[in-house]
């Protein structure tokens, strides 16, 4: 797994990483890390937990085979009159819906129609249904086969 003979290790070093799986390694290696950089990790798990703490909405995303939807369940009916969204060809952006100005982006899982999308909020879920593009207009491109000389 490692190259041990091209760090030109020891023995004893060798056998310290066999006996070692792939996490307890990893371990090690943040452990080390934290001491020679604390600072930058520490900043670096911050914006890990806004990022994990701002996306936080639990939606479903599915498909059939003419529609693509998303179902948001939301407990506060303040919040539908706030929100807006926008949708382009494979994402779907939700603005209003958490604290910061940055809005809520879903990946759509297949490409979707410029208009013909809904959004209803029924039984405290917010579902957007978006009409999928299935008109695929493909080019031909011609290979060129001269010869340089």
């Amino acid at each position: 797994m490692f190259p041990w003979n091209f760090f030109n290790m020891n023995r004893k070093s060798k056998d310290f990483f066999d006996r070692m799986d792939e996490d307890s390694f990893q371990d090690m290696l943040e452990k080390w890390m934290k001491q020679a950089f604390p600072s930058i990790l520490e900043e670096q798990n911050q914006k890990k937990e806004k990022e994990t703490t701002s996306k936080a909405l639990n939606e479903t995303v599915f498909e059939t085979h003419e529609y693509i939807y998303i179902r948001i369940p939301v407990q506060d009916k303040e919040i539908i009159s706030n929100i807006k969204i926008y949708y382009s060809l494979n994402k779907c952006m939700i603005k209003g819906v958490q604290d910061n100005d940055q809005p809520y982006t879903i990946i759509l899982p297949s490409t979707v129609k410029k208009k013909g999308a809904q959004a209803i909020y029924r039984d405290l879920v917010l579902e957007i249904k978006i009409p999928k593009y299935s008109d695929w207009q493909f080019s031909e491109i011609d290979v060129d086969t001269e010869e340089q000389n």
